[in-house]
């Protein structure tokens, strides 16, 4: 059960991880510099850059609360 545990915290931090590296490169692909290096750096950015008007990126946001949530249950079993 322990092997579990470890399976799930890596699969939702990798799936985290991805999500997070797709907004930051859409950020920097829109010529937005800071916002791309603070999506990259800082976990919870992202959420408040996809959650802006001018740049709705709902499936990286929904992937990552996902890999969020499995980081999370992993904790917990």
């Amino acid at each position: 059960m322990h092997d579990m545990n470890a399976n799930m915290v890596l699969l939702g931090f990798l799936v985290m991880l991805i999500c997070q590296d797709i907004v930051a490169l859409r950020a920097f692909k829109n010529q937005k510099m800071r916002e791309g290096i603070l999506s990259a750096i800082v976990p919870g950015y992202l959420l408040i850059y996809g959650s802006r008007e001018d740049s709705r990126h709902v499936k990286p946001i929904v992937g990552w609360l996902v890999g969020l949530g499995i980081l999370l249950m992993g904790f917990v079993r």
